[in-house]
């Protein structure tokens, strides 16, 4: 038997209801209650609370058990007053995103667990690079997208039809949608079996997978969408038809869209040009997003007039776009001989697992050093640098006063080259990020860790002691031992040290040996340790307004 809402309305006891209705509404109820209860005293969470009814649920009856479910549990109300329905839902939704945050802290956990256990045995494993003897391919891992399946058409109708009705991040007649909460962010949201909408005007259908059988669809729809304007499509495999069908959209509307993100669309180097000819005539996209596209050397043109030609892009995502060591070089070659009348609007570039070697560490340490480089942040992580590209690079650093942050993890990084690269850094009136750890995914993309040990503190302690702007260190899992960490920790706690870190993470990777100098030294290190994150705390506090770490 379907209950409706109107019978529940008119009665403020449970007791008329069908027998098997009511015992499921008393046990949701005594469910929620005590999952309440655990939140307010920050404990675990059962995550049934994802079953629970809700009031905009399809089915009648479960919709309906919600309104039941909420008279139980916010009894006194009138009884045609919808105030226990909406805390109700309030309270739902406060549930489930303290159920997110509490998988994550759980993902947090394992991972940090199981970090503890592997990385130092990875890490000593691999050793220190051998670049003579060990030579990485200078092209970078392949551009593949992530194993998917293409929807159907009726998977996306319903979102399409959302946007060609100039849709918005609320719901409009009887969609079969849910309006809720971004988790993490409180940002608002409706969100499709297939698309989702967010109030700051994202549209979110990355992993949805359109495939090259619905890209027309979707951007015909947005034709009428004046709402949309982040456009958010990783791992689509949209292919060069895809590409093309985004450059018409382009052409017409050049400035209706800030964000393109494309990761994983197997776009290859000449449907890119064909989409970069539209995007050049933008004065508004300020982000393009490309990581895992097969875009390869031959899209340095296209990429070189993208930078150059379109007035606001600030951000360009270049990971892992097998653009190679000869192509990243190419490109920063053309920009360091570029003479504008004013310089690009480019700010951020990454460079991850590009194959990024000496030659174009030369070309990009050129552009550093020019007057014309307006590049703020500098990512070049599971590149094969080893001590040559290090050296390189610190010739373009040393002149450089643009860059806040450089982040070089898991470049085969030696002290030879480190310690060159870290002179150049010093007094750089801008940096913000120093990263010189170790990436998750080294051993997937066939790269090397980084290996740096004491050699390179008075190096890495003159950075700290001279770069006032300097936040945020990483060195990671590190063969350094436990009296060189010893000494760059005590530098950090000092209430006198010119940088102000807000964070820092160094582990030694060999365990700690049972002699007496050991013994002590480990000692120290936890002392230190815990100022360092009590400075840490405090330097946070006071940067950003009482914020707790």
């Amino acid at each position: 038997m379907t209950v409706l809402p109107s019978q529940i309305a008119a009665t403020t006891t449970l007791s008329p209801l069908p027998g098997d209705f009511q015992v499921e509404v008393s046990k949701w109820s005594g469910e929620i209650r005590q999952n309440l209860e655990f939140m307010n005293k920050g404990e675990r969470v059962l995550e049934n609370v994802f079953n629970a009814p809700r009031r905009k649920h399809a089915d009648q009856t479960s919709a309906s058990m919600a309104h039941a479910i909420a008279q139980m549990l916010y009894p006194g109300a009138p009884p045609d007053s919808l105030a226990p329905i909406i805390q109700y839902e309030k309270d739902i939704v406060k549930l489930r995103v303290y159920i997110q945050e509490q998988r994550k802290a759980d993902i947090e956990t394992a991972t940090a667990r199981r970090a503890a256990k592997d990385w130092r045995k990875r890490i000593i494993h691999q050793g220190p690079w051998n670049e003579v003897d060990d030579p990485l391919s200078l092209e970078g891992p392949p551009s593949l997208p992530m194993p998917v399946q293409i929807g159907t058409t009726e998977d996306f109708a319903p979102f399409f039809s959302h946007l060609k009705m100039g849709g918005d991040d609320n719901l409009m007649g009887g969609e079969d949608a849910e309006m809720k909460l971004e988790p993490y962010y409180d940002t608002h949201m409706i969100e499709f079996g297939r698309g989702v909408l967010y109030a700051d005007r994202r549209m979110d259908l990355c992993k949805m997978v359109v495939g090259p059988t619905h890209i027309g669809d979707l951007t015909d729809s947005l034709e009428t969408n004046l709402f949309t304007q982040h456009f958010l499509l990783g791992n689509n495999i949209i292919g060069p038809l895809g590409a093309n069908r985004i450059a018409r959209f382009v052409d017409k509307y050049p400035n209706r869209m800030i964000t393109w993100y494309l990761a994983g669309n197997c776009i290859d180097g000449e449907s890119f040009e064909i989409l970069a000819n539209s995007l050049v005539k933008s004065t508004s996209v300020t982000n393009v997003w490309l990581k895992r596209n097969p875009l390869g050397p031959s899209s340095v043109d296209a990429l070189f007039r993208l930078i150059t030609h379109a007035q606001n892009l600030r951000t360009l995502d270049l990971d892992q776009t097998s653009i190679g060591d000869a192509g990243v070089a190419r490109l920063f070659s053309l920009l360091a001989d570029y003479k504008p009348s004013s310089p690009p609007a480019l700010r951020h570039i990454y460079l991850n697992a590009c194959g990024v070697g000496t030659k174009a560490a030369e070309q990009i340490s050129r552009y550093l050093a020019n007057d014309s480089c307006t590049l703020t942040s500098l990512y070049m992580s599971h590149n094969p640098l080893g001590n040559g590209a290090a050296k390189t690079l610190s010739i373009g650093l040393k002149s450089n006063k643009t860059l806040e942050r450089l982040v070089m993890s898991s470049g085969g990084l030696k002290d030879e080259g480190t310690i060159q690269l870290l002179a150049s850094l010093s007094s750089h009136p801008a940096l913000r990020v120093l990263d010189i750890g170790q990436g998750y995914a080294t051993e997937d993309l066939g790269m090397r860790f980084n290996w740096l040990t004491e050699a390179i503190v008075p190096s890495l302690i003159n950075v700290i002691q001279t770069v006032p702007t300097l936040k945020y260190l990483v060195l990671d899992y590190t063969p350094m031992s436990r009296r060189g960490l010893n000494e760059i920790m005590n530098v950090a706690v000092s209430p006198n040290v010119t940088a102000k870190l807000l964070y820092f993470f160094a582990k030694p990777i060999h365990p700690q040996g049972s002699d007496y100098e050991s013994v002590k030294d480990g000692q120290e290190a936890a002392r230190l340790w815990r100022l360092l994150k009590t400075r840490l705390e405090e330097n946070a506090a006071k940067e950003y307004n009482g914020i707790k770490y």
